[in-house]
């Protein structure tokens, strides 16, 4: 049997509806395959939840009001027959005929039972591809507010350059992060300015990036923290001190978390030199 054959019995094993050899054959497979496995259990959990959304149905008087009456008129009946000898012997009943057949069920019950299987295999089926369909969704939606922020800060960045006496500094990596770069737009009247940085690798637990300024005569200046995101990425607002609206150089150092005063980590970008 090929892998998805054995997949399309678990559905029917989730519903203890899988004959011996059936049964046995799958079992076998499931001993060495951790993926049926896991499947198995999501169709029987499946299963449990449909079954408790199921409500009771009692049969109505009216059906067991026939029924009675069909099992008194049965000796009477019997009675009236004059071909029905008065002495029934009794004798024990083997051990096949207590076991009740399957042909006895008949037709419409034989049918009934497998349209209730399928029912149960299409609602599982459906259920199944409802959760991957609210997954995707999920993902989706997540995706598309990531684009949105980044959508909204390249805006900015591009409100900013346009702006008269803005400018613009590039930051190449060091040797901590030769791959890495970084722009940053600053009008030089206002002080805002829009950072952006590419490449570089994700910061250490307690630790974060922090951006300076470093002008004339000035000590360097603490700008904002910051961390990257899973592809190496970052932008963020930032607000230049008066002190640093003359800064031409601009440096990124890994710093503890929170910040500080005065650069001690390892500097990570620097601003390009023509």
């Amino acid at each position: 049997m090929k892998h998805e054959d054995y997949k399309a019995l678990l559905p029917l094993e989730a519903l203890s509806t899988l004959d011996g050899d059936e049964a046995r054959v799958l079992g076998r497979h499931l001993a060495t395959c951790a993926e049926c496995r896991a499947e198995l259990d999501d169709w029987r959990a499946a299963t449990r939840a449909l079954a408790h959304t199921v409500d009771q149905i009692e049969p109505s008087a009216g059906v067991r009001d026939r029924i009675l009456a069909a099992a008194r008129a049965e000796p009477a009946n019997a009675r009236l027959s004059p071909n029905v000898d008065k002495v029934v012997p009794i004798s024990r009943p083997s051990i096949h005929a207590r076991q009740p057949s399957t042909r006895s069920w008949g037709f419409p019950a034989i049918a009934a039972a497998v349209i209730f299987v399928g029912l149960i295999i299409g609602l599982l089926v459906l259920w199944r591809q409802n959760l991957a369909t609210r997954a995707e969704v999920a993902r989706l939606t997540e995706q598309m507010k990531q684009a949105s922020g980044q959508l909204d800060q390249k805006q900015k960045i591009l409100q900013l350059l346009t702006t008269p006496g803005a400018r613009m500094a590039s930051l190449a990596g060091t040797k901590e992060a030769p791959s890495a770069h970084g722009m940053l737009a600053v009008d030089s009247k206002s002080g805002r300015a829009v950072f952006m940085a590419q490449g570089l690798p994700q910061a250490p637990a307690g630790k974060a990036y922090q951006l300076w300024f470093i002008a004339d005569k000035h000590p360097p200046m603490p700008g904002r923290v910051f961390k990257t995101d899973a592809a190496g990425e970052a932008m963020m607002d930032e607000q230049l001190p008066v002190e640093a609206l003359a800064a031409g150089t601009f440096a990124v150092t890994l710093e503890p978390q929170d910040g500080v005063r005065a650069p001690t980590g390892p500097m990570y970008l620097l601003t390009k030199t023509s």
